[in-house]
């Protein structure tokens, strides 16, 4: 057995373990076939000749690349173990290790929930400064992800108008997809005013560039060039890919598997090859396409099943990860989005996923809901207690507690109750009642209370400032970038 074998059985994961290490490394050895005998196809010629520097086989008339095995192993474990993703204030760190949950909302999204009308319309800057703002207070947020486009912005900039709002609307790390260097450039100028400062940014990276490959096996030229930059300069990267079962990848789910972790590796592959020892966060969205509806549904068991086997196999390649989790292709708030939300948030977080992403998000991810991701919030706190299972010791055990009360007593007013009791769940959106109080406190609906704690957020929160003369110097970048590409 190699030695890369070898490290990798001692990994213990506990947990919900859906697949053994002899699958994992099945996957393993399956995946090192496709990079070597497949390989990927990638458009941009500097990453091409990078690839080739280390051994890679080149077929430069079809710009496919072979990646030889040792090379993948090799960028694997020289990818960090840990990430520490730096929020704008140190208080909103977050460090993502081993078996570790953590929590970011759905991204990306071209809809909202207008949280006060209710219409159902495309998404504005605003809604994104909104919803970062809201995510700022919601607790289970650790990771702010773009939850919409600004889409009354220039399709040239909407990165650039993304990155703007977040810096002024949360402290949390948040994720971004620039699409270009000259993009990475412009908002990593923006981080330097949001820290402090260039020595500031050195050690407090508060942004994330993500980045997916298009599935089946294409690295684009986007993909290379906004990768190759934002691991030259020392960013995290988290790289993703969203192959569909049936789809864009094989109908069997250990296929889609082996295709998502050879995209997923190929570009962490580029990642070491351009800054050895770059934090990488591989990202998963893999799912299975509805053959009958042509969709690719993120709230389903195969879902859920493709999330939680992903977890397990970054825990042997002793990777963070994300995977959805807490995700719905509901069209609004009810039993269906709160049945796959628990589903998909429950598998991935009993399995040790990193990051779960999905608060606030509804149909796929396309649409952001103010109240759901209020709703959602709570929804994690409850799987978080869940995932604490029960500690077992002597004195959890109560042997002498059960012995003191015997048959004819009773265990609430016994001082280890009060005590203890704060260490039992408690919700604040969800009914316990009894029927009666139920009906008399106004028949209490959940997503109406968590609706008006979004709207209290939104009306009465305001993030902590930017440095002085830091928003200007980021809303100066955004105009100066504007002139560049000739937007009025």
């Amino acid at each position: 057995m190699s030695d890369f074998f070898n490290a990798q059985k001692q990994q213990v994961v506990s947990g919900l373990n859906l697949l053994t290490v002899n699958d994992y490394q099945d996957i393993h050895l399956a995946t090192l076939q496709v990079l070597e005998r497949t390989g990927v196809f990638v458009a941009d010629q500097q990453a091409r000749e990078l690839y080739g520097s280390c051994g890679a086989r080149i077929d430069e008339k079809n710009s496919i690349v072979k990646l030889p095995s040792a090379l993948v192993e090799d960028s694997i474990q020289s990818t960090p173990a840990q990430v520490m993703l730096a929020g704008r204030t140190p208080d909103r760190d977050i460090l993502l290790e081993n078996n570790g949950n953590a929590y970011l909302n759905f991204g990306g999204g071209i809809n909202v929930i207008d949280p006060y009308t209710g219409v159902f319309r495309p998404s504005t800057k605003a809604d994104l400064a909104a919803s970062a703002r809201l995510c700022d207070v919601l607790k289970e947020v650790s990771v702010y992800s773009r939850a919409v486009y600004p889409l009354d912005q220039p399709q040239k900039l909407l990165h650039l108008h993304t990155a703007e709002a977040c810096f002024n609307n949360t402290t949390k790390p948040f994720l971004n997809g620039p699409e270009s260097k000259w993009e990475v450039e412009k908002i990593i100028e923006m981080a330097t005013a949001a820290v402090g400062g260039a020595e500031n940014l050195k050690t407090r990276k508060p942004i994330i560039f993500g980045y997916a490959v298009t599935s089946p096996l294409k690295l684009t030229r986007k993909f290379c060039e906004a990768i190759m930059a934002a691991s030259g300069a020392g960013f995290t990267t988290y790289i993703a890919s969203m192959a569909m079962a049936g789809g864009t990848g094989p109908v069997n789910l250990a296929g889609v598997l082996v295709q998502t972790n050879a995209e997923i590796l190929a570009g962490i592959v580029l990642t070491q090859l351009v800054r050895k020892g770059t934090a990488v966060i591989y990202s998963s969205y893999s799912t299975a396409m509805d053959l009958r509806l042509g969709t690719s549904p993120l709230g389903s068991p195969e879902a859920a099943l493709i999330g939680a086997s992903v977890a397990g196999l970054c825990h042997y390649y002793q990777l963070p990860c994300l995977v959805p989790g807490i995700s719905s292709d509901s069209k609004q708030h009810g039993a269906q989005a709160a049945f796959e939300k628990t589903l998909t948030g429950v598998a991935a977080a009993m399995a040790g996923a990193s990051l779960l992403v999905g608060i606030g998000g509804l149909e796929t991810g396309l649409t952001f809901d103010f109240g759901q991701a209020v709703l959602d919030d709570e929804i994690v706190r409850m799987i978080k207690h869940l995932r604490q299972g029960i500690e077992v010791n002597p004195e959890t055990l109560s042997v002498e507690m059960i012995d003191e009360i015997g048959p004819f007593g009773e265990f609430l007013s016994h001082d280890t109750t009060l005590s203890k009791m704060r260490s039992l769940s408690q919700t604040h959106l969800f009914d316990g009642n009894n029927r009666e109080d139920w009906e008399n406190n106004g028949k209490s609906n959940s997503y109406a209370k968590a609706l008006s704690r979004a709207i209290e957020i939104l009306e009465t929160h305001q993030p902590e400032p930017l440095p002085d003369g830091a928003a200007e110097r980021i809303r100066s970048i955004v105009e100066e970038a504007e002139k560049e590409v000739g937007v009025n």
